[in-house]
């Protein structure tokens, strides 16, 4: 299975196959062979070369988010992850990228951020994971504080892009 999208303002694509039995996912020419996979309702475990993982998923509207290891990623299907990377889109709306509680809220209004700065913190199931800019940007409104629960897409911030 072939699949294209992207994750922050990288294009990946992956192919999903099977090699000896076991699950190989191959991720811009780097083959990486699973030994074992399992699913429940809120995240997949992945063991790679004896090591295991656990990665917290949640989608909506089509995009899968995934937290692990403190940072979390939106996946975006194939033709949507295209016409964005191509466009260079700022989106001004910073919507969480899964439910969790917000942990803190590490900027606030009128602040100027550079990209991959830290904006909050949020917890999901006993992770944290850092909420990042994408672009420099002044942050126009926060509309979360420390301590509130917040769903998937629940929107937390709002920026305005900086020109240089």
């Amino acid at each position: 299975m072939e699949l294209r999208f992207r994750v922050g303002s990288r294009s990946v694509e992956m192919v999903v196959g099977e090699h000896d039995g076991r699950t190989t996912v191959t991720i811009d020419g780097r083959e990486l062979v699973l030994d074992e996979v399992s699913f429940d309702d809120r995240s997949v475990t992945l063991s790679i070369d004896g090591v295991r993982r656990r990665v917290l998923v949640d989608s909506e509207r089509g995009h899968v988010h995934a937290a692990i290891g403190g940072h979390s990623y939106e996946f975006v299907p194939g033709e949507e992850a295209t016409a964005d990377q191509d466009s260079g889109r700022f989106t001004p709306e910073i919507s969480s990228p899964m439910p969790g509680k917000v942990l803190a809220v590490l900027v606030g209004p009128g602040d100027i951020v550079e990209p991959d700065a830290a904006l909050l913190l949020l917890e999901a199931m006993k992770m944290e994971t850092t909420v990042r800019a994408t672009h420099k940007a002044c942050v126009v409104e926060v509309r979360v504080v420390a301590g509130v629960m917040v769903g998937p897409g629940d929107v937390l911030l709002r920026l305005e892009e900086a020109l240089d």
